[in-house]
């Protein structure tokens, strides 16, 4: 019992001593041109794993064999939900998003046509996010290969796919 009161009182002493000590920072502190940004994977905040003709990417794969808790199925639903998403950040006060694109919904096969809704949901993003004045910074892999190309060349260990 007295352990348990210490702690909590240590607990109380630290919480109170943040809280005095406290600086609060704004933009103007840094120095011209600094971006404040916020960064995302197209696995883990898309959802939509099986719209708009996106084909399974090797983590898809990898989640739904029980691998990790959860899959990227609906995630954040962020293919739905970009334009609240976008307004957060702006009300946040975000100069910068970076956000990696799916190659599984862009380009379904890993290769050959781009599919156009995939296209459309990027486009639609990118004039969103400058639409708020945010700057747009795209990632084009994260580690989202399509099953595709992992199951005809073995993945990054084939030179074809580079």
């Amino acid at each position: 019992m007295m352990l348990r009161l210490s702690f909590l009182l240590m607990y109380l002493l630290n919480l109170a001593t943040s809280a005095l000590t406290a600086v609060e920072y704004s933009k103007n502190d840094f120095p011209p041109g600094f971006l404040f940004g916020a960064s995302t994977s197209a696995y883990q905040v898309e959802g939509a794993a099986n719209e708009d003709g996106r084909t399974p990417s090797i983590w898809d794969t990898f989640a739904h064999a029980g691998n990790v808790h959860g899959t990227g199925d609906i995630a954040c639903d962020g293919y739905h939900k970009y334009k609240e998403d976008v307004k957060l950040m702006a009300d946040t006060g975000l100069d910068a998003y970076r956000f990696s694109i799916s190659w599984s919904r862009l380009i379904p096969n890993g290769r050959g046509p781009v599919n156009p809704k995939g296209l459309q949901y990027y486009n639609n993003l990118i004039n969103e996010l400058i639409s708020y004045g945010i700057q747009p910074h795209v990632t084009l892999h994260h580690f989202d290969l399509p099953q595709a190309l992992e199951d005809e060349y073995g993945g990054w260990i084939n030179r074809t796919i580079v």
